[in-house]
C-alpha cells in the first residue's frame, strides 16, 4: 500500500464521516462504537456477497 492509497482510504472515509474522533469517549462507550462497526461491516459484506452473486448470474445468463 503506497501513501496515495492511504491518502485515497482517508478521503474514501472522510465521505462516511470516519475516522471518527476518539479522544473523549470512555472505555464502554469505545467498545459499544466497535461493536456497532462491526455490526455495519457484516451488513456490508453481506449487501456485497448479495450483489457479487447477482453479478454472477448476470454474466452467466448473458455468456455465450
Amino acid at each position: 500500500m503506497s501513501v496515495n492509497d492511504d491518502d485515497d482510504g482517508l478521503k474514501k472515509a472522510a465521505e462516511f464521516g470516519l475516522p471518527r474522533n476518539l479522544e473523549g469517549m470512555s472505555v464502554d462507550s469505545l467498545k459499544d462504537y466497535r461493536a456497532a462497526l462491526e455490526a455495519e461491516i457484516k451488513h456490508v459484506e453481506d449487501a456485497l456477497a448479495h450483489r457479487e452473486g447477482a453479478v454472477a448470474g448476470a454474466e452467466a445468463l448473458f455468456k455465450i
